[in-house]
Formats: structure tokens, C-alpha cells, sequence
């Protein structure tokens, strides 16, 4: 195995002990120009780098937490370019071919190292002899792969970042849809998505519910990676004025330390199945035992709530499940049936196609994607036919009431009311915006987090 290698250059231009090296002084001198170079291209493009560097130096004045740098900067850094491979990259530092197939097959199970791709960022350290001891690949903003070899042995494990988390406040009033609300108002996207894909998902009919003038109030998590790169965490709790009242919602741990929503009540948000599995632009056909059908022409029940929506808009599972069909015919076109727990089953009718790994015995869970809305079978138009069957009965999608999930347990109620009223008090601080000013922006957080563990912060990560 050839993991000992010498290094020449600012950069760390490595060749291997097998006696490769520069054909002469001035091939030396070239790579060490150009590789001053493309440190100060670096650093000039990447301030988080700079960063590092002045850190090494002793510049920096003092760290801020979560943002743990490492030891000593990258021998080899850089960025993923189109059609690099990691065995090209790896020859480049001088490894040899059974080398680099060694360090693939040890990282496999973490991570594929034969599918890198455009804009991903690598580190690679050497030892004082030169030889590599390790090698990291950003895995997305929030994880990187980090590879070790210590004499001859190769360990593999994926760690995640470094982030600090703040409380930020935010409120909009609805003047058309929810979506348009945050961004009218500069709020993050992901919170509408979590307002009405997961939090209010169970209660709330996002598109036949609202109406012009109600509003919301969110507290949610900004997390920060070392480098300044800012994410969007969790709702820890929000208020949904719409309906007449206003629908609450807490983050809380309730048990086996997995959190979840609960209204004020400490009774679960979460319920066996989503108020619709999509979403859309409107109801074109409602559940009716006497609906003229559109394509044959003669009265006919309709089983189900028609959701209009563009062809290849996502569908969702609407509830843990087993899939029992995935198939087509001439009038339900591509369709997916999925068996829930007491005794529920689940239409998905009219698809244009189904997700990935999508299949009669797959399981899926709440909220997965399982297919995409089309106009297969009888329709008129681009539409999801969605239906429910309890036993032997189809019922209305929109009136079906559904037991939730556990509530708040004893031991933990003292503790949930404790952050309810904390929260209750924070949400009643938040003013109402009925225009377009942004409001998730402001310099002044809610509450101040406490910062995120769980991986030390190299200089090179993506974006």
C-alpha cells in the first residue's frame, strides 16, 4: 500500500515515495507560483479559509462556539470539479491504484467515494513524513465524510458540523396563500413548509381553511455553521390564527427523547393521517354519491376529493403504511393503494408516475413522497384523486376524524406547561405584520440557543 507520499508546494503537490518526482528545479518552481496563486484565489473567494489561516497564525482574536477549527490547515484543498473522479484525484496526490481502491472499499459503507460530484469540497492531511492521514469530502452544508489511515488501517465515519442555534421570531398575515405570506414578507420558505406540510398538517386545510386576514407567529431555530452559513432548524412553537381561533403548536420531548408538536392542551398534532397528501391549487371534485362523471358522461359516486394540481406536482404518503398496489388501469390510470394500521387504506389515483423504490410490500412513512400528480385513466385534467376506506367503507377525506397520537404524558406534563407558558408569553410579544416588510430578518432574536455538537469545523466545506 502506497499511503506515504512527499510533498512539495504551498499547496501540498504530493508525489510518491516509489521515487516519482519533479523532472527538474524549474517544473518546482512553477508549481510553487502557481500554487501561491491559487492560495490567494482561495482565500479572496473563501473567507472562511482566510479565516483558518489567520487562526493558524494566532490572528484571531478568539473563537465563537461551534466553530472548532482544525489542528492545522489542509495539506490539499479544493472543490469538486465537473467530471473529476476520487480515483483521479487521489492519482494526483500520488497514490496508487490499490491504495485508492482500499480507502473506496473501507468508506463504502459510509459513503460512496466513486460518486463525487460538482461543487463538493475536500481536505486532505498529511503526517510530518508526508504520508496522508487523512481525507474529508463535504456531504452537503450540514455533514462531511471523514476518512482516517493510520498505519495501513482505513476508518470511515460521517460527522456533521459544527452549528450554533438561535431563536428568531416571525409573523406574517395571510392575503392570499401561506407561501406568498412568507415571501412577500422575507420569511425563510422552509417555514411555510413546515407550517403547512408538517406542524398544521393534521388540522388545517392550508387551501380551503385560510382566509384573507388571518394570521401567524412563529419562533423557530437559525443555525449557524462555523463559517457563517445559516440554515433554517425547527418551529419550536407557533400560532395559527385561522377558522375563528387561533390553532397553537410546541415543540416538546415527550418520551424516548424523539420530539414532536402538541397543542396548549398537551394533546398531539399529529394524527394517523394528513389532512390532504398534496399540495394544490384547488378542490375540483368533492366526495358525493351522485356526481355527474366528466369523461362517461352518467351519474356515479365519486369516492374521493379530486386535489387540482400541475402534472409532476409531489404526492405524499398520508400516513405510515404498507403499499398493496402499485399498478394502472384504463380508469383510475397509475394508481397506489396503501394499507395503514386500524383497518384504513389509502387511493392514490390518476399519478403520472410513481417515486422511487415505490412498490407492492414497500413500506413508507408519513409524508413521503410516493408519487407525482398526472391525468392517466379518466381525466379531464392534471389531478389527484384521493381517497380513504375505513373496512369495507369509503368516507370523505375532508370530514374523516382521526384519533392522534399520544398526548403529553403525567410525568412530563409540569415540565411541557413550564415551556408552553414561556412560549405562550414569546408569541404574545410578536407583532402581527399586514404588510411586506420582512420580519424574520431582524437583528434581534428571540432567545439566544445553545450551540450544536457534534463535529469539528474544517476550513473547506460546501455551500
Amino acid at each position: 500500500m502506497l499511503f506515504s507520499l512527499t510533498q512539495s508546494g504551498a499547496l501540498g503537490y504530493f508525489t510518491a515515495n516509489s521515487g516519482k518526482t519533479m523532472e527538474n528545479d524549474k517544473l518546482k518552481s512553477i508549481v510553487l507560483g502557481s500554487g501561491l496563486v491559487i492560495l490567494l484565489c482561495l482565500v479572496a473567494l473563501h473567507p472562511g479559509l482566510k479565516q483558518e489561516i489567520d487562526r493558524q497564525a494566532g490572528t484571531t482574536a478568539g473563537d465563537t462556539a461551534g466553530s472548532a477549527p482544525s489542528a492545522k490547515a489542509p495539506d490539499f484543498a479544493g472543490i469538486v470539479t465537473p467530471n473529476m473522479s476520487f480515483f483521479d484525484l487521489m492519482v494526483k496526490c500520488g497514490l496508487d491504484a490499490p491504495s485508492i481502491k482500499l480507502i473506496e472499499k473501507a468508506a463504502r459503507n459510509v459513503y460512496d467515494l466513486r460518486k463525487i460530484y460538482p461543487q463538493q469540497h475536500y481536505e486532505i492531511y498529511a503526517g510530518d513524513d508526508g504520508s496522508i492521514e487523512n481525507i474529508q469530502f463535504s456531504l452537503g452544508d450540514t455533514s462531511y465524510i471523514d476518512i482516517n489511515i493510520k498505519a495501513g488501517d482505513i476508518s470511515a465515519e460521517r460527522k456533521s458540523y459544527d452549528f450554533t442555534t438561535t431563536l428568531r421570531a416571525a409573523s406574517g398575515t395571510i392575503t392570499n396563500s401561506l407561501y406568498l405570506a412568507c415571501k412577500e414578507q422575507d420569511i425563510p420558505g422552509e417555514i411555510a413548509d413546515q407550517l403547512g406540510n408538517r406542524i398544521f398538517a393534521f388540522d388545517i386545510d392550508f387551501f380551503t381553511d385560510m382566509r384573507k386576514g388571518d394570521y401567524f407567529k412563529v419562533i423557530y431555530e437559525e443555525r449557524t455553521r462555523f463559517d457563517g452559513l445559516k440554515k433554517i432548524g425547527r418551529i419550536v412553537a407557533a400560532e395559527f390564527y385561522t377558522l375563528g381561533r387561533g390553532h397553537y403548536a410546541f415543540l416538546f420531548d415527550n418520551e424516548n427523547g424523539k420530539a414532536d408538536y402538541f397543542d396548549e392542551n398537551g394533546k398531539s398534532l399529529r394524527k394517523q393521517l394528513l389532512k390532504a397528501p398534496l399540495s394544490f391549487s384547488r378542490i375540483s371534485s368533492n366526495f358525493s354519491t351522485h356526481r355527474f362523471h366528466p369523461v362517461l358522461h352518467h351519474y356515479a359516486p365519486h369516492l374521493g376529493v379530486d386535489y387540482a394540481a400541475p402534472v409532476g406536482t409531489p404526492v405524499m404518503a398520508t400516513g405510515n403504511g404498507t403499499i398493496i398496489a402499485a399498478d394502472r388501469n384504463s380508469a383510475n390510470g397509475r394508481f397506489i393503494k396503501i394499507r395503514h394500521t386500524n383497518n384504513y387504506v389509502t387511493y392514490y389515483l390518476h399519478l403520472s408516475r410513481f417515486a422511487k423504490g415505490i412498490y407492492p410490500g414497500a413500506r413508507v412513512q408519513q409524508g413521503e413522497i410516493i408519487g407525482y400528480v398526472g391525468m392517466t385513466g379518466y381525466a379531464t385534467g392534471p389531478h389527484l384523486d384521493y381517497r380513504i376506506k375505513i373496512g369495507n367503507t369509503f368516507v370523505n377525506p375532508r370530514k374523516v376524524s382521526l384519533p392522534p397520537a399520544k398526548p403529553i404524558t403525567s410525568d412530563n406534563m409540569a415540565s411541557f406547561i413550564d415551556l408552553r407558558d414561556r412560549h405562550l408569553a414569546k408569541l404574545d410579544s410578536i407583532g402581527i405584520r399586514d404588510d411586506a416588510a420582512p420580519v424574520a430578518s431582524a437583528d434581534k432574536s428571540a432567545e439566544e440557543g445553545q450551540a450544536s455538537v457534534g463535529g469539528k469545523s474544517p476550513s473547506a466545506v460546501s455551500h
